[in-house]
């Protein structure tokens, strides 16, 4: 028996960011397991082909499908598992799922991902070629589903799963979240070519960092923020690999794959205090010449001065926080975040005053929100910046599929009944247009709100490479893109 895992190309429209090439951690979890098992499996990361073709404004970057099409047919798989990410990509997905089929129809294909998680049921009454749908983590449920594939149990046995019997939906008990994650191998680098996703100079897809990964190294989200839907798909239950699993695991990636730079994709990388500083301590005291980043963001009241002071002894190279809203009644009664903004005033202080590049994600546009809510949170990013220095990174509220914010915009009537899959990948855009509508707000004045508060943050950031030209030398040095990046935002 031999299984494929696809890493599907993705769709760009116009305003989109520059594609990121990561390495396709989920599918190297999975493809880990199942080797260990013994089952045979091979990753075809089409995403990472850095071919780019347009239709009309659109963009799809990744191996045409044609060529999918006869990777899966030299192959000569039992089993195709495909990588489902967010709604704004699952059509590609899709695609894949039914080209397999055209090779051959009786290959086994599967989907998991957050949209597949979300809506199991929707989701395979609609996509006619995906056989069985994986709900939740994907590791143990591909395995019993290739070990169900050699007649070894039913699909019905199969916790986390749902599948189509006589074209009727069937999805099964949920499955129990892993809880010891250390018991997971590291994901599988010996399936896929690691030079192609370290070399900085990849053709067509944004690298800030030389030699750069992602890394992951906890699972679910206790808070219920009403736009967040990574505990739907995750779990609320915190679950962590221990320090010592991390600290080993970068040390494999940077011994043997020479790794410079790690992005840590968790979702709360510092929820659990000690565990963090455990991290930071064995970076330092190990030497392990690494560099560090937060994309998704970490919860500033989880930091203190002194485990800032160790992040940046062990190599953390900027620290991004989830603010969300500046107003602190839209942050409590809309949001539901369970933030006090004093603690990301009080971060932004410390980190200024031990030389530690910052962020901070905002969010506007929730129903709730009047044209004044949003304002307050443009003049508290607007102030941090200019008394902290701590990077704007605003965006305006997108109902994701099974969110506390999607069912209300849904109940409400404030968003379209019948929404494109299309529609959710352009609203996130800068050129495209939300889809949040209420009594308070038009989604023109939203985006005008955006508009000019980035145009006030560029003047901003400006005068601080004014101010602080050997500062802003220093970067351009060490990271030319970004600078290209900020020349092209201000043209």
């Amino acid at each position: 028996m031999k299984v494929l895992l696809i890493n599907p190309p993705q769709a760009f429209y116009p305003g989109s960011e520059q594609p990121a090439g990561n390495l396709p951690i989920g599918l190297m979890y999975i493809a880990a397991v199942l080797q260990r098992a013994g089952v045979t499996v091979e990753i075809l990361d089409a995403f990472m082909a850095a071919t780019f073709q347009k239709n009309g404004e659109t963009i799809t970057v990744g191996m045409p499908f044609e060529q999918i099409k006869q990777e899966v047919q030299n192959r000569k798989p039992d089993i195709v598992g495909i990588s489902g990410p967010f709604t704004c990509q699952i059509e590609n997905s899709i695609i894949v799922s039914k080209l397999t089929k055209e090779v051959n129809p009786d290959i086994l294909t599967v989907m998991g991902g957050p949209h597949v998680t979300l809506v199991p049921k929707e989701f395979l009454e609609e996509a006619k070629d995906v056989d069985v749908a994986v709900i939740g983590e994907g590791e143990y449920a591909m395995l019993e589903v290739a070990q169900a594939f050699e007649g070894k149990k039913q699909l019905s046995e199969i916790q986390g799963i749902a599948y189509r019997e006589k074209e009727k939906v069937i999805i099964n008990p949920s499955r129990a979240l892993i809880e010891n994650l250390d018991e997971l191998p590291y994901p599988a680098y010996d399936l896929v070519d690691m030079e192609h996703y370290l070399n900085p100079k990849k053709i067509g897809y944004r690298s800030f960092q030389d030699r750069a990964i992602s890394m992951i190294t906890s699972r679910g989200c206790p808070f219920n923020c009403c736009f967040c839907a990574v505990h739907l798909h995750m779990g609320q239950k915190f679950r962590a690999h221990s320090a010592q699993y991390v600290l080993d695991h970068i040390q494999y990636v940077v011994d043997k794959f020479k790794v410079k730079n790690i992005f840590f994709e968790d979702d709360n990388l510092t929820l659990d205090v000690k565990r963090f500083e455990a991290i930071c301590d064995g970076i330092i005291e190990r030497n392990i010449k690494i560099g560090w980043e937060t994309p998704n963001g970490v919860r500033a009241d989880c930091l203190n001065m002194e485990l800032l002071k160790k992040m940046k002894q062990s190599g953390a190279n900027s620290i991004f926080v989830g603010v969300e809203s500046g107003d602190q009644q839209i942050l409590d009664n809309v949001i539901c975040k369970s933030l006090d903004l004093k603690r990301v005033v009080e971060f932004a202080k410390d980190a200024k005053q031990i030389g530690l590049k910052t962020g901070a994600f905002y969010i506007i546009g929730f129903p709730g929100e009047t044209k004044e809510n949003m304002q307050r949170t443009v003049d508290f990013a607007l102030g941090l910046k200019r008394d902290f220095d701590v990077g704007m990174h605003l965006f305006i509220a997108t109902p994701s599929y099974g969110t506390r914010l999607y069912e209300e915009c849904k109940a409400k009537g404030y968003i379209q009944q019948n929404l494109t899959w299309n529609a959710f990948a352009e609203a996130r855009q800068p050129k495209g247009m939300p889809l949040i509508k209420t009594n308070e707000f038009t989604p023109a004045e939203v985006k005008e709100i955006a508009a000019k508060a980035l145009a006030e943050y560029k003047k901003l950031s400006l005068m601080g490479h004014v101010k602080h030209p050997k500062k802003a030398l220093k970067t351009a040095f060490d990271q030319p893109q970004l600078i290209l990046k900020y020349i092209k935002n201000l043209l």
